[in-house]
């Protein structure tokens, strides 16, 4: 019997969270007024070397991306699917993808019209602007904008969500744009070969962004640290809107390397002492040993977000909520180390209280079906969220 039937007119949307040493693929239902249903999910680990070289990283990238597209349409013929994939979603975070935020003012003094032609001719010139400065400092690389959205807008001063044929003096937007290299672009369409297949392309930090704004409505002003295995993500969010994006070489994997040079003990070991610890299978001794090398590990980190914090934000306006989705063991204890030591020496120095929020997985099983028996797989669940309020929005809007 398979674990799960369709009927016949059944169809599912294939989608994708690409990361920085993985890609996840979740095959999944999305229906009217019902919540997404996972029915497939897995992970693929992209083979990296130590001294990252951009080009043979791309490939590699590229390769896994290919065998996750082969093995999971095998694997859900498998369970018993046999109908059409009907959109394919692609979620894209560092170091393949690079996203700003800029607020844009414009005041005349005459009233004028807010039309389609006056805002893409506005934006597409700060686009152009963007894009300029990514490529002078990306060495050469071709990007191509996937995404461009507007976060918040302003009339007169005046917070609104309609600003179509309005007519004003002044006008405020907060826009969030998102460029991916050209050759990324080129192998995400080739994926998707039948022209009947709609194609929908985004960054992570949009998705998240998203989430966060839903789930927290009451926290204005926040930061979001998302550690992954070589790279850490964090943006600020100020009055609603990204106010900065900013990324550092120095995560999961770094952590732990650091911890092993200290102690002399090998990676291996430490990341499976970290294990037993977060499983709580550890006596008082051996936890405090462990707490130890964690500090040990972590003060490298604290010292780059320190330095990256305040490349976005001066004392005055650093948000003092922080929220933290951890997806592996070490990021928990690392989470929750933050939370009840207060390791942040930046927010001592400023005198700031700061509000850890550890973001659980668990949050996610009452919004996504099937959520409970795919563990592990935070990033992806949000990217659902995303895809199935837009959905709503769709419907509401038609």
């Amino acid at each position: 019997m398979n674990l799960f039937s369709f009927k016949k007119k059944s169809y599912l949307s294939f989608v994708f969270d690409i990361r920085d040493t993985s890609i996840s693929v979740a095959a999944t239902k999305f229906e009217n007024n019902k919540k997404p249903e996972i029915i497939y999910c897995q992970n693929f680990k992209i083979d990296y070397q130590e001294d990252i070289e951009s080009k043979k990283y791309t490939t590699s990238m590229i390769r896994t991306l290919d065998k996750a597209i082969l093995t999971v349409r095998k694997n859900i013929i498998k369970i018993g699917f046999k109908g059409d994939i009907k959109k394919y979603s692609f979620f894209i975070g560092s170091p393949w993808s690079v996203s700003q935020s800029k607020t844009i003012k414009f005041i005349k003094d005459k009233v004028f019209n807010v039309d389609n032609s006056f805002l893409r001719r506005i934006i597409l010139n700060e686009e152009d602007k963007i894009e300029k400065e990514i490529e002078n400092n990306s060495k050469g690389i071709d990007w191509k904008i996937i995404e461009d959205k507007i976060i918040q807008s302003k009339l007169n001063g005046y917070k609104t969500n309609k600003i179509y044929e309005r007519k004003t003096k002044d006008i405020e937007l907060d826009i969030f744009v998102s460029f991916v290299p050209q050759e990324i672009l080129n192998k995400i369409s080739s994926v998707v070969d039948n022209k009947t297949v709609k194609q929908q392309t985004n960054s992570c930090v949009l998705s998240s962004f998203s989430f966060l704004r839903d789930l927290y409505t009451d926290k204005n002003d926040f930061l979001y640290i998302d550690i992954g295995e070589i790279i850490t993500d964090i943006y600020v969010v100020k009055d609603d809107v990204v106010f900065g994006i900013i990324s550092f070489p120095f995560g999961e994997k770094n952590i732990i390397q650091s911890i092993s040079k200290a102690s002399k003990i090998s990676e291996y070991i430490v990341l499976s002492s970290i294990n037993i610890k977060c499983h709580g299978k550890c006596d008082p001794k051996e936890k405090n040993r462990l707490e130890h090398l964690i500090s040990i590990g972590m003060s490298k980190w604290f010292d780059k977000f320190n330095n990256t914090i305040l490349k976005i934000c001066s004392e005055n306006n650093i948000p003092q909520n922080i929220f933290i989705l951890p997806n592996t063991s070490l990021i928990k204890t690392f989470a929750e180390r933050i939370k009840t030591v207060g390791d942040l020496e930046l927010f001592k120095k400023f005198g700031l209280d700061v509000k850890v929020t550890i973001i659980e997985e668990s949050v996610f099983d009452d919004l996504i079906i099937n959520s409970k028996f795919f563990k592990k797989e935070p990033y992806i669940k949000m990217d659902l969220i995303f895809l199935n309020k837009n959905l709503i929005n769709n419907i509401k809007n038609a």
